[in-house]
This record gives structure tokens, C-alpha cells and sequence, in this order.
């Protein structure tokens, strides 16, 4: 008796906390991702400060003078089209965030609709 109500408590739970850990894993993962866009673009721009400094740090007459100006349109061509990328790769997540949490939905409802 008591194993039996036991089992229908344990059914009943399963069945109403299974969407919250779907999408309590589905931001989680999202989480993660976003944060490791985020580091990767931190990298990168403290990488190309770090490098920049040392090449300002170089020049010592006006003909390295000249050369360290012109390499700054190739720097900023370099982070512009980081910005980009990591823009693409934000947008994706997003879209795939969205995509995931719509099929989460669709899969709830599908199961609410149907009689137990």
C-alpha cells in the first residue's frame, strides 16, 4: 500500500519536476557558452593590448614611428572583425537558445495535452 503510494508520489513529481530540469540544464548550457564567448573575446583583446603596448614601447625614431602608425589600421581591421565574429557567435546562441527552449515548449504542451 504505502509502496504504491510511494511509487505514484515519486511518478507524479517526476512528471511535474522533468520540465524545470530541462530548462534549468537548457540555461545552464546556455550560461556556459556564453561565458566562454566572453573569456575567448577578453583573451583576445587583452592579448592585442598587451602586443600593442610592446610595439608602442619599440618606437625609437620616426621611421618605426611611421610603422607602428601603420600597422594600427591592421590592428583595428583585426578587432573589427573579431567584434563581428563574436557577434555572429552571439547571435547564433541565441537563436539556438530560442530554438531549444521552443522544442522544451512544444514537448511540454504535447505532454500536458495528452491524457495520462
Amino acid at each position: 500500500m504505502y509502496t504504491d503510494l510511494l511509487k505514484t508520489f515519486s511518478e507524479q513529481n517526476e512528471k511535474l519536476l522533468s520540465p524545470m530540469l530541462k530548462f534549468n540544464q537548457l540555461v545552464a548550457q546556455n550560461i556556459e557558452q556564453l561565458a566562454s564567448i566572453q573569456v575567448n573575446a577578453v583573451q583576445n583583446f587583452s592579448n592585442t593590448s598587451v602586443a600593442q603596448v610592446k610595439a608602442a614601447a619599440d618606437v625609437k625614431d620616426a621611421k618605426s614611428f611611421v610603422d607602428f602608425n601603420a600597422s594600427q589600421v591592421n590592428v583595428l581591421n583585426n578587432i573589427s572583425q573579431q567584434m563581428i565574429e563574436d557577434g555572429q557567435k552571439l547571435s547564433q546562441l541565441g537563436q539556438e537558445f530560442k530554438d531549444n527552449l521552443e522544442e522544451l515548449t512544444k514537448e511540454n504542451l504535447q505532454a500536458a495535452q495528452t491524457p495520462a
